[in-house]
């Protein structure tokens, strides 16, 4: 693997974990929030919603892996 290969996959990698911690932050916030407001409880909210908030919670990673990925490649020029 070339020098830039790896300085790109590192920093999509990098991304990738970034999100992964974001993920775990948002859940626990959303986690303490809804211990203190009953109404945003998982068993309140409607199917749909769950739905939204696991492909949001997909999505956080793929889109700051992509900025990771966008990130090497401006530092390999």
């Amino acid at each position: 693997m070339t020098t830039r290969a790896s300085i790109i996959i590192w920093s999509a990698g990098s991304g990738v974990l970034l999100g992964l911690f974001l993920d775990a932050a948002m859940l626990g916030i959303w986690l303490v929030v809804s211990s203190m407001v009953p109404a945003m409880a998982p068993r309140q909210l409607p199917r749909w919603f769950a739905t939204l908030a696991v492909l949001a919670l997909a999505a956080v990673p793929i889109a700051t892996g992509i900025v990771g990925y966008l990130e090497g490649r401006l530092k390999v020029e």
